[in-house]
């Protein structure tokens, strides 16, 4: 029997969780949602799964790629827009050519999909939804039944006194192929709204599953809390820990390391993921779950909390009835977010490799000695530059602007204020344009029809002399200072300025027109993860004959953070924030060679 993982939602009620991390991955007790899904397939030997994906589809393709590592055959459907959960089926309808089960990425259940499979041949159904029985309906999808199990209707989250059942919907189902024949094609189609209305009209057999197994929904903040606590009190019959059992109740991977006299500070029940630094008077009261690669500097308390991987929590901090990512601390009791941008309180931490280590210093080593170089020996040439920039037109001699790798952002909601915090860089470059440039823009036609960036062609706006400067790439050799300064680095991204960083994040990046139109959104942002630059894929390539969605995928590029890359490809780690130091030289040779052959300047 085949699967459908159904895994394209936003998790928008779990912001700003779901900003980084999409609601499947986001994980249960140390392992994603989506994982603890694919364990119950293989369990019930269904192994070949195709999923749907939509928000951040790189993170579940990274994790699972094609599932040989978790013992199943997994393909994926990417969808630019969201089709519904029966639209998204429908999509990739040939793949199902027999009787198939449908399940939730989200969520976390036991349920018996052998009993399932067995219950709906037996009725000869089409059709076959798992519910159960709750004490309040309310808040779900509720099924009404008669004697045999048959579905007579739906109510959608009705009060609990006009309830006409208290069973509820799963999100569990099993179907025959046939069934997705009534399922129009490129429509947004639902399963509860559309499509299983459509079967009690046409009396098709359609029936329920009545199953008492475990069942936990993570779509809000406190539903998310409540399971990951559930599982570590032992509410899920049949989880196992990974680790080793300290002591009663206690589990920790083992290449976390608890000194005997921390370990008696720690209250059971409570899981510690891998690579966990846990320094002298930490506490832990469970139940509480310490995700992997996290920081828990002296003093810290954790009480009834979730602390999610890659989080460093500074001293004497105390997280209680919490969630924790990274700089997120949110509130379960308050059901509110807070972004901390005091890196004395909560910061990412990864663990890195020595190896990667050495060649961040010595890139970091090579930026300052050349930056520093660069400004004492070009320092004849800036004189002179900066005499016939005066001498050519009135103005100063720099233009000096706000450049970001990101913009600074907030996004509201009921529950959320949000906000992204990050410092623009002073972008220093001899000047090149009249001083009257920036408000005669909006008058002159840009080369980019779409995307962010702009650019004039025969650009009246720039000097006499500022059209040599920009041939021979000297308008940007002021850039060495940001270099020596450490803002940005000799190989980087392009450092946008403000209005086009926010057009790219607002707006994103679409290709071409009509059918013929490329959605290169979710490429083009991944940049937002990268170091800021003056020479990169982008120059090396020639960036004044590139189109802007040439431009974008280039420097998402160089900003994909890829370990693997890393350690086993020395020329592709010039494209990611930790790069090997041969590709950071590989790639200013590339740029020094474009700028020569004038590919690489405007």
């Amino acid at each position: 029997m085949k699967a459908m993982i159904l895994a394209a939602g936003m998790g928008s009620r779990l912001m700003p969780l779901t900003l980084t991390i999409p609601k499947p991955m986001l994980p249960i007790a140390n392992k994603p949602s989506l994982e603890h899904i694919i364990d119950l397939c293989k369990r019930h030997n269904i192994t070949k799964i195709k999923m749907n994906l939509f928000h951040l589809p790189e993170a579940v393709d990274h994790y699972f790629r094609g599932g040989e590592d978790f013992g199943v055959e997994i393909s994926y459907s990417i969808e630019k827009r969201l089709w519904g959960t029966a639209g998204g089926i429908k999509r990739v309808q040939s793949f199902f050519d027999e009787t198939f089960v449908v399940l939730m990425g989200d969520g976390l259940t036991n349920i018996d999909l052998t009993a399932m499979l067995k219950f709906h041949r037996e009725k000869g159904a089409k059709a076959t939804i798992a519910v159960k029985p709750v004490e309040d309906p309310s808040r779900y999808g509720v099924v009404v039944t008669d004697e045999n199990n048959a579905i007579k209707s739906f109510q959608e989250k009705p009060k609990k006194e006009e309830a006409k059942s208290n069973l509820i919907n799963l999100g569990i189902y099993i179907l025959e192929p046939e069934i997705l024949d009534l399922v129009p094609p490129k429509e947004e189609y639902d399963f509860g709204h559309q499509l299983f209305p459509k079967l009690l009209e046409l009396n098709t057999p359609f029936y329920a599953f009545h199953t008492d197994a475990a069942w936990d929904d993570i779509g809000g903040l406190m539903d998310y809390w409540r399971v990951n606590l559930d599982v570590i009190e032992g509410k899920v019959p049949g989880y196992e820990f990974k680790g080793e059992e300290l002591k009663k109740g206690v589990f920790v991977h083992p290449s976390t390391k608890i000194d005997k006299k921390t370990l008696e500070k720690i209250t059971a029940p409570v899981l510690i993921g891998r690579d966990v630094e846990i320094n002298s008077g930490v506490e832990i009261t469970g139940p509480a779950v310490i995700g992997d690669e996290v920081c828990l500097e002296s003093g810290v308390s954790v009480i009834k909390s979730v602390v999610l991987n890659n989080t460093w929590v500074g001293k004497g901090i105390e997280i209680k009835d919490s969630v924790v990512n990274k700089n997120y601390h949110l509130s379960v009791p308050n059901n509110f977010g807070t972004y901390i941008d005091d890196d004395k309180v909560l910061k990412v931490h990864r663990i890195v490799p020595f190896r990667v280590k050495l060649d961040q210093f010595l890139i970091n080593i090579t930026d300052r000695i050349v930056g520093f170089f660069a400004l004492l020996f070009l320092s004849p040439l800036f004189l002179v530059t900066a005499i016939l920039i005066k001498l050519d037109s009135p103005g100063p001699v720099f233009y000096i602007s706000k450049r970001l790798r990101s913009p600074a952002i907030e996004k509201r909601g009921k529950h959320w204020y949000v906000y992204y915090k990050e410092k623009s860089v002073k972008y220093y470059v001899f000047r090149t344009m009249y001083t009257d440039a920036d408000r005669r823009v909006k008058e002159l036609k840009n080369k980019y029809q779409s995307g962010p960036f702009i650019k004039i062609e025969n650009d009246p706006r720039v000097t006499r002399v500022g059209r040599i400067l920009r041939k021979t790439s000297i308008d940007e050799l002021p850039l060495f200072w940001n270099v020596l300064k450490g803002s940005m680095s000799l190989v980087g991204i392009w450092a946008l300025p403000v209005y086009e960083a926010q057009h790219l994040l607002e707006k994103g990046l679409k290709a071409g027109e009509g059918e013929e139109s490329i959605d290169l959104t979710d490429v083009s942002q991944l940049r937002f993860e990268g170091k800021l630059g003056i020479a990169g894929f982008w120059q090396a390539r020639g960036r004044s004959n590139l189109t802007a969605e040439e431009r974008a995928i280039h420097d998402s590029f160089q900003s994909v953070l890829d370990e693997n890359v890393v350690a086993g490809n020395n020329y592709l780690g010039e494209y990611s924030e930790f790069p090997t130091y041969k590709g950071y030289i590989k790639m200013l040779i590339e740029t020094f060679n474009a700028v020569v052959r004038r590919t690489g300047a405007e």
